[in-house]
Order: structure tokens, then C-alpha cells, then sequence
């Protein structure tokens, strides 16, 4: 568990390599040189200085929040994600907006003070003496952490900075955008020579270093984007066989502490520990009740889009939805994923739609400040208990898992005509371990349906009404939570009223094709950077 031990070595290679920039352009300024000279002597000052970059590449909350900016979800306190979701994000709102549960502000992935420490590192260990073998592995790593810094960069950007080595001039820094293409060519160039270096280990085996899974997984993810589906399913074929991930038998139990030892299924995650590095995922979404701030929302058309316990869809003749009872005999991943009105939860139910509960306040009722909003609370990742240990949670962050390059080989076999009969038994895979029965044809409907129920609140959504185009008609209107009624709190038996909880209004703006705004300040340091379209 090599990771886990480096992350209790001294801080000053983590220091080093992520010092602030101040109001430098791009983030570029090279680290201090005096500690430099002094620092790259050894492999323990490699060692320390890895951990340093893998300080902070990703967090967890970036990755569970940004569902919140599609038809899947709404997070109430304006964090990052709602204004992406409802349009109202722009140049000048992205920054200087600070939320550290979200990762400090909307400007994340623009950024280049991670891809500064990336460069640096790539510079400064070849002047180390030290295994050879350890510094190809080492520097493979950083590279992909570059990689996929600058995949998420093209992703919410299109055409940006590319950087590969450290800038010490302000003027130099002032750089013109790199076409999207080119940056796409060299993440997936990078991927693909430092996966031949890297590895073939899951998460567990790796102590949470990159491995050849993380670099293909994520090729294969890019390339299903990027709609070259033959290359997608062929790298996606290469990570199932490799033979060391396997599905986690339980989904909900999936996303607990109680499964990192034992997680075969991890590809990629970010690592977590208790009083050194710590999630604070719990505090966020845990019901008000129970000291959290409810912060991330399910919307009512992911409730709609769960298919019945049989496989049908609830619009299906015989699939057995009944309207007063929205909940019951679903996909036992909705309520896995949800928490609904009604429903058992730590002892009691759960009830956001009465203001009072035996004539006391209920400080679930959806209008009270850190209550749901619309009565349809994210339970995914988190389990009752205490303050401190929200606030001190260690589950891993899963990044990418198996179950996602299962559904990326269906959609693509699709896509190619190529093994549908292999791609409908992984789907099935995952089926049988939520408690659904199999699917007997592969279809683009089952491979939508899979891939959002399956990955919901996992960052993927928002790339996949981009790609789908689906804006227009899902992220325009209002945005509604549960229908509004009244919880018996004894039996958890919900009579509605009829009418949804309406959170918001949605504007959407195609001119913008899904790509955030550069930030304004970066603007005006820099008289080469051009705005993205509709801002």
C-alpha cells in the first residue's frame, strides 16, 4: 500500500510542488528554485514529491457534484454545479468563488497550478539518481495525471493552453488556446505510451498508484466521447481481460469504507484516509436530521427513468407502476442511489414534506435550510452516522470502476456490430448484481438505461448529454423535485398532493455546446485568450 505510506512522509515535496501562483497567468511560475537545488537529490525526494502530485488531482466531490449540472440532480447551495446546470454561469462567476468542499472554485479544471507541478516533476526527476524502473513508473504516473488534467480541460473548455514544460516568464504565459484537437491528440498519445509502461494491478494491488487499467479506461472513456468507438471497444476489451478487476458483489455497500480493501472493481480512485486526507461527502448529503446539509438532490425525471423490479420501464403495458406508490418495486438502485419520502432510513422515515412530525419541527421539511430541497436526497457513498465521522470519512472515490468499461464495450459493440452477444452478458453482469433480471437483446435503450441508473452521481452524465446533444430538450424548463403530500410517519405511506416541488428554472444555451466560460480574469491578464461562444 505504497501510496497510503507516502502520504504520511514530511510535507515539503508537497509543498514544493504546490505552492500558490498568486495572480499569475495560467499558474505557470516554476516552483521555488533554491528548495530545487536542494531537493532532487534521491529516490525518497522522487518518492515525496510524487505524493506531492497526487495531492489534489482529483476529489470526490467533483466527481458526485457535477450530476448536479444535468437532468439527474440539483445542489442547492450554489456550490459550482447549479449555475452550470440552469445556465446562469458566467465569465465573472468564476472566480474567486470559494467552496473547499468542492474543490475551491468554479475555475477547477483552468487551473494550471497542477499541471505546473506536473511539468516540474517531469523536468526535475530525470536529474535523480535512483531505479530506473521506479523513475519510468514514477514519471508514467504524473503523466497521466497531466493527461487527465488536460482531458477535463478539453472536455469543459475546448480548445485550451497546452503546457508541457514549466514557464518562467509572464510574458511567455501569455498563450493562445490550443486548438481542442491537438490537445486530444496528445492525452490520448500520453495514455497510450505510458499505459505500455505502467502496471497491471487494480487499485487494491496498487495502493492507489496509477496503474495500465487507469490509463486504458480512461483512453476508452475519451474515445466513446470522442465517438472513435472501435478504438473505445478495443481498449475497453484489453482492461476486462487483463483479469484483476471483478464486479463488487453488493452495489450499495460498493461506495462504503468497508469495501476499499476489498474493492476489485476500483479502477482509478482517489484515496482517502481518516485524520491525514479526508471526504467530507457525508457531511454534505447526510438529511438534516442527522447533522448534514442536504446539499445534492435527485430531480423527479431520474426518479421516472428507473425501470420496475420486472425490467419493464413504468410506462411499459404490465410493467405494474402505480403512480401513488412511485417507489416501490423499482430498481433496487433507485433506492440505493435516493433517498425517498417514505422510506426507512436510521431508524426511522424519512419525511421532507411535513413541517412538523407529532407537533414538532421537522428539520427535514424541504423548505428549511439544510433540508432537500426536493424531498429526493442523494444517499449514494454515505450511511448514517456520527459528525466527526462525516467530516472524517475515508471511502476511496472511485474515479472510474469495471462496471462503467462494461457499459462503454456494450455501447460501442452497438456502434460496431462487434461481440453484441459478449456486451449483453457484462451488461447482464451488472444487472444480476443490482437484483435485476437479464436483458435478452442488447439495445440502444438497455445501454442508456444501464449507463445512468448504474453510474448516477458519478460525473458522466453531464459528457453524455453533451455527446447526445440532449440539452435542448432535459436541461430547459424547471426542475422538479418530489410532488408535494404529506408522510405518515408511522407506516412511511406518502398521499400526494399532485403538485412537484419546482427548484429552479432551467435556461438552456446552445451557443455555449456545453463548454464553460473562460474565466474574465483571465481575460484580462491576457490579451491572446479568446471567450468561448455565448458567454
Amino acid at each position: 500500500m505504497i501510496m497510503k505510506k507516502q502520504i504520511l512522509l514530511p510535507l515539503f515535496g508537497m509543498a514544493l510542488l504546490s505552492t500558490s501562483c498568486g495572480d499569475s497567468f495560467l499558474n505557470v511560475a516554476p516552483a521555488d528554485q533554491l528548495s530545487d537545488a536542494t531537493y532532487w537529490k534521491t529516490e525518497a525526494d522522487a518518492a515525496s514529491a510524487l505524493t506531492g502530485c497526487y495531492n489534489g488531482w482529483e476529489t470526490i466531490t467533483n466527481i458526485v457534484f457535477l450530476d448536479a449540472a444535468t437532468d439527474n440532480g440539483y445542489e442547492q447551495f450554489n456550490y459550482l454545479y447549479q449555475p452550470i446546470g440552469n445556465g446562469q454561469l458566467l465569465p465573472t462567476s468564476s472566480t474567486g468563488y470559494e467552496a473547499p468542499w468542492v474543490d475551491g472554485s468554479a475555475t477547477r479544471w483552468f487551473t494550471y497550478d497542477r499541471i505546473r507541478k506536473y511539468n516540474n516533476f517531469l523536468e526535475k526527476i530525470d536529474g535523480v539518481e535512483m531505479d530506473e524502473t521506479t523513475k519510468e513508473r514514477y514519471k508514467a504516473e504524473v503523466r497521466f495525471l497531466r493527461a487527465y488534467d488536460y482531458y477535463n480541460k478539453v472536455m469543459f473548455y475546448g480548445d485550451i493552453p497546452l503546457v508541457t514544460s514549466v514557464i518562467s516568464d509572464a510574458e511567455e504565459a501569455k498563450m493562445t488556446r490550443t486548438p481542442a484537437a491537438e490537445v486530444t491528440e496528445f492525452v490520448l498519445k500520453e495514455l497510450t505510451e505510458v499505459a505500455a509502461v505502467l502496471p497491471t494491478q487494480n487499485q487494491v494491488q496498487s495502493g492507489g498508484h496509477i496503474t495500465k487499467g487507469a490509463a486504458l479506461a480512461l483512453k476508452s472513456r475519451f474515445e466513446l466521447y470522442l465517438g472513435n468507438y472501435e478504438a473505445a471497444q478495443a481498449d475497453a476489451a484489453t482492461v476486462i481481460g487483463m483479469g484483476c478487476y471483478e464486479l463488487y458483489p453488493d452495489y450499495e455497500t460498493l461506495f462504503y469504507p468497508s469495501a476499499k480493501n476489498a474493492n476489485k472493481e476500483s479502477i482509478l480512485d482517489v484515496q482517502y484516509m481518516k485524520d491525514h486526507y479526508a471526504s467530507m461527502i457525508p457531511q454534505l448529503n447526510l438529511p438534516a436530521i442527522e447533522g448534514g446539509w442536504s446539499a445534492l438532490n435527485a430531480l423527479w425525471p431520474f426518479i421516472d427513468a428507473a425501470q420496475m423490479s420486472n425490467g419493464k420501464f413504468k410506462d411499459e403495458e404490465g410493467s405494474g407502476y402505480d403512480d401513488n406508490r412511485p417507489f416501490d418495486n423499482r430498481d433496487p438502485r433507485l433506492t440505493a442511489i435516493v433517498l425517498c419520502p417514505g422510506q426507512p432510513y436510521n431508524g426511522r422515515i424519512y419525511n421532507p414534506l411535513d413541517k412538523t412530525i407529532n407537533g414538532n419541527n421537522n428539520d427535514d421539511y424541504h423548505v428549511n435550510a439544510a433540508a432537500s430541497r426536493g424531498g429526493l436526497l442523494i444517499k449514494k457513498f454515505i450511511y448514517p452516522m456520527s459528525i466527526d465521522d462525516a467530516n472524517n470519512y475515508d471511502a476511496n472515490g472511485m474515479v472510474i470502476r469495471l462496471a462503467e468499461v462494461y457499459i462503454t464495450f456494450a455501447e460501442c459493440a452497438l456502434q460496431t456490430g462487434k461481440d453484441k452477444d459478449k456486451a449483453l452478458g457484462y451488461l447482464n453482469l451488472i444487472r444480476q448484481r443490482a437484483g435485476m433480471p437479464a436483458a435478452d437483446i442488447l439495445t440502444d435503450q438497455l445501454v442508456k438505461y444501464e449507463r445512468r441508473m448504474e453510474l448516477a452521481f458519478e460525473g458522466l452524465r453531464y459528457f453524455d448529454l453533451k455527446r447526445w446533444d440532449l440539452g435542448p430538450s432535459v436541461l430547459n424548463g424547471p426542475a422538479r423535485g418530489s410532488r408535494d403530500g404529506s408522510v405518515n410517519s408511522q407506516t412511511g405511506e406518502v398521499t400526494w398532493n399532485g403538485d412537484y416541488i419546482v427548484l429552479e428554472e432551467r435556461t438552456f444555451i446552445p451557443e455555449r455546446k456545453y463548454l464553460l466560460p473562460i474565466p474574465q480574469n483571465e481575460l484580462d491578464r491576457n490579451e491572446n485568450m479568446k471567450q468561448n461562444n455565448g458567454y
